[in-house]
């Protein structure tokens, strides 16, 4: 069955948030505060959109993989009768 670890993708969202909200302090302390402001919101709103899509495709795809193995029970039940 597909699925990713817990581990991963909390390192990934760790790595993906060090990313975001260190480039908005940088921002917020050498350009403006506005501006530093406007990309933590632009990684937090991101973030929160890969999140989302990410378990959606998740669970998809292991819906589509338990469909799989219950059709290719029911033909190998076929089979043998």
């Amino acid at each position: 069955m597909f699925s990713i670890s817990r581990v991963q993708r909390k390192i990934f969202y760790l790595l993906l948030g060090v990313v975001w909200f260190s480039t908005g302090f940088y921002a917020m302390f050498h350009d403006s505060f506005l501006n530093g402001l406007k990309i933590m919101a632009f990684g937090s709103a991101f973030m929160l959109i890969v999140f989302a899509i990410q378990t959606y495709v998740i669970k998809m795809i292991q819906l589509y993989d338990s469909n799989l193995q219950k059709q290719h029970k029911k033909l190998k039940k076929k089979k043998i009768k």
